[in-house]
Protein backbone atom coordinates (compact mmCIF):
# COMPACT_ATOMS: atom_id res chain seq x y z
CA UNK A 1 0.00 0.00 0.00
CA UNK A 2 1.55 3.49 -0.76
CA UNK A 3 2.13 6.27 1.74
CA UNK A 4 -1.12 8.31 0.82
CA UNK A 5 -3.16 5.13 1.17
CA UNK A 6 -1.83 4.28 4.23
CA UNK A 7 -2.41 7.55 5.50
CA UNK A 8 -6.03 8.01 4.36
CA UNK A 9 -7.04 4.86 5.74
CA UNK A 10 -5.08 5.30 9.22
CA UNK A 11 -6.61 9.08 9.79
CA UNK A 12 -9.86 8.18 8.54
CA UNK A 13 -11.74 9.19 11.75
CA UNK A 14 -9.62 12.19 11.88
CA UNK A 15 -10.26 13.38 8.03
CA UNK A 16 -14.44 13.63 9.02
CA UNK A 17 -14.34 14.73 12.24
CA UNK A 18 -11.79 17.68 12.32
CA UNK A 19 -13.15 19.21 9.35
CA UNK A 20 -16.88 18.52 10.12
CA UNK A 21 -15.67 20.02 13.41
CA UNK A 22 -14.67 22.94 11.61
CA UNK A 23 -17.37 23.51 9.43
CA UNK A 24 -19.62 23.52 12.59
CA UNK A 25 -17.97 25.83 14.70
CA UNK A 26 -18.02 28.22 11.74
CA UNK A 27 -21.51 27.76 11.51
CA UNK A 28 -22.52 28.28 14.60
CA UNK A 29 -20.48 31.53 15.43
CA UNK A 30 -22.37 33.14 12.11
CA UNK A 31 -25.59 31.33 13.36
CA UNK A 32 -25.24 32.94 16.14
CA UNK A 33 -24.46 36.55 14.77
CA UNK A 34 -27.46 36.42 12.97
CA UNK A 35 -29.18 35.19 15.88
CA UNK A 36 -27.66 38.62 17.70
CA UNK A 37 -27.92 40.94 15.08
CA UNK A 38 -32.04 40.24 14.96
CA UNK A 39 -32.21 40.21 18.38
CA UNK A 40 -32.33 43.60 18.52
CA UNK A 41 -35.57 43.93 15.78
CA UNK A 42 -38.74 45.15 17.02
CA UNK A 43 -41.61 42.36 17.03
CA UNK A 44 -44.98 42.38 15.80
CA UNK A 45 -48.02 40.20 14.98
CA UNK A 46 -48.87 38.93 11.64
CA UNK A 47 -51.62 36.74 10.11
CA UNK A 48 -51.02 34.10 8.21
CA UNK A 49 -52.55 34.75 4.44
CA UNK A 50 -52.00 32.09 2.63
CA UNK A 51 -50.14 28.89 1.90
CA UNK A 52 -48.82 27.75 -1.38
CA UNK A 53 -47.61 24.09 -1.26
CA UNK A 54 -43.73 23.49 -1.72
CA UNK A 55 -43.00 19.66 -1.55
CA UNK A 56 -45.81 17.19 -1.44
CA UNK A 57 -46.12 14.70 1.99
CA UNK A 58 -43.51 12.05 1.03
CA UNK A 59 -41.32 9.00 2.04
CA UNK A 60 -38.36 7.84 1.12
CA UNK A 61 -36.25 5.28 2.11
CA UNK A 62 -38.65 4.42 4.91
CA UNK A 63 -38.58 8.02 6.08
CA UNK A 64 -41.61 10.10 6.04
CA UNK A 65 -41.20 13.77 5.16
CA UNK A 66 -44.47 15.92 6.63
CA UNK A 67 -45.60 18.66 3.28
CA UNK A 68 -43.90 21.81 3.49
CA UNK A 69 -45.58 24.83 2.60
CA UNK A 70 -43.99 29.00 1.75
CA UNK A 71 -45.88 30.46 4.04
CA UNK A 72 -47.05 34.28 3.52
CA UNK A 73 -47.92 36.99 6.05
CA UNK A 74 -49.51 39.87 6.46
CA UNK A 75 -48.45 42.72 9.50
CA UNK A 76 -48.80 46.02 10.07
CA UNK A 77 -45.36 48.57 10.57
CA UNK A 78 -45.82 52.10 11.60
CA UNK A 79 -49.26 52.37 10.59
CA UNK A 80 -48.35 50.61 6.71
CA UNK A 81 -49.27 47.47 5.60
CA UNK A 82 -46.72 44.51 4.30
CA UNK A 83 -47.65 41.01 3.15
CA UNK A 84 -44.42 38.96 2.15
CA UNK A 85 -43.16 35.13 3.14
CA UNK A 86 -42.46 34.16 6.41
CA UNK A 87 -40.53 30.80 5.30
CA UNK A 88 -40.41 27.08 3.87
CA UNK A 89 -42.64 25.94 6.75
CA UNK A 90 -45.01 22.94 8.18
CA UNK A 91 -48.50 23.84 7.48
CA UNK A 92 -50.13 26.73 8.86
CA UNK A 93 -53.58 27.78 9.08
CA UNK A 94 -54.78 30.51 6.83
CA UNK A 95 -55.81 33.38 9.80
CA UNK A 96 -53.42 32.22 12.64
CA UNK A 97 -51.26 34.36 14.24
CA UNK A 98 -47.62 34.31 14.55
CA UNK A 99 -45.31 36.23 16.18
CA UNK A 100 -42.22 38.05 13.61
CA UNK A 101 -39.85 39.93 13.80
CA UNK A 102 -38.72 42.40 10.97
CA UNK A 103 -36.00 44.79 10.26
CA UNK A 104 -36.37 48.48 11.30
CA UNK A 105 -34.30 49.56 8.18
CA UNK A 106 -36.19 47.26 5.90
CA UNK A 107 -39.58 45.48 6.99
CA UNK A 108 -39.99 42.93 4.25
CA UNK A 109 -37.03 41.37 6.07
CA UNK A 110 -38.59 39.57 8.21
CA UNK A 111 -38.26 36.59 10.39
CA UNK A 112 -39.34 34.37 13.52
CA UNK A 113 -37.67 35.16 16.44
CA UNK A 114 -35.01 32.82 17.83
CA UNK A 115 -33.55 32.50 20.88
CA UNK A 116 -29.63 31.14 21.42
CA UNK A 117 -29.62 28.07 21.67
CA UNK A 118 -29.71 26.80 18.20
CA UNK A 119 -26.41 28.42 17.88
CA UNK A 120 -24.27 27.22 21.08
CA UNK A 121 -25.58 23.93 20.03
CA UNK A 122 -24.44 23.79 16.69
CA UNK A 123 -20.74 25.20 18.34
CA UNK A 124 -21.07 22.61 20.95
CA UNK A 125 -21.65 19.72 18.28
CA UNK A 126 -18.61 21.65 16.30
CA UNK A 127 -16.57 21.62 19.34
CA UNK A 128 -16.93 17.93 20.40
CA UNK A 129 -16.25 17.05 16.81
CA UNK A 130 -12.88 19.29 16.84
CA UNK A 131 -12.06 17.12 20.18
CA UNK A 132 -12.61 13.29 18.40
CA UNK A 133 -10.75 14.56 15.35
CA UNK A 134 -7.49 15.42 17.59
CA UNK A 135 -7.66 12.64 19.62
CA UNK A 136 -8.21 10.37 16.74
CA UNK A 137 -5.40 12.02 15.13
CA UNK A 138 -3.03 11.74 18.03
CA UNK A 139 -3.93 8.37 18.84
CA UNK A 140 -3.33 7.51 15.10
CA UNK A 141 0.00 9.46 15.24
CA UNK A 142 1.17 7.51 18.23
CA UNK A 143 0.27 4.13 17.05
CA UNK A 144 2.38 4.52 13.57
CA UNK A 145 5.52 6.02 15.62
CA UNK A 146 5.08 2.58 17.99
CA UNK A 147 4.57 0.62 14.74
CA UNK A 148 8.02 2.05 13.17
CA UNK A 149 9.80 1.88 16.33
CA UNK A 150 8.48 -1.97 16.55
CA UNK A 151 9.64 -2.12 12.99
CA UNK A 152 12.97 -0.61 13.40
CA UNK A 153 13.76 -3.09 16.51
CA UNK A 154 12.78 -6.56 14.14
CA UNK A 155 15.24 -5.15 11.33
CA UNK A 156 17.89 -4.61 13.54
CA UNK A 157 17.66 -7.75 15.77
CA UNK A 158 16.78 -6.02 19.03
Amino acid sequence: MNRFAKWMSDYALARFFLPAGLFLLIFGIVLNGIVNDRKSYPQTDAVVTRLELYEPEHTEDDTHYDATYQIFVRYTVDGKEYETELGILTEMEVGSAVRIDYNPEDPTDIGQPTGVALPIGVMAAGAVFLAVGIVSAVRTAKKNRQLKQQESEWNHGS
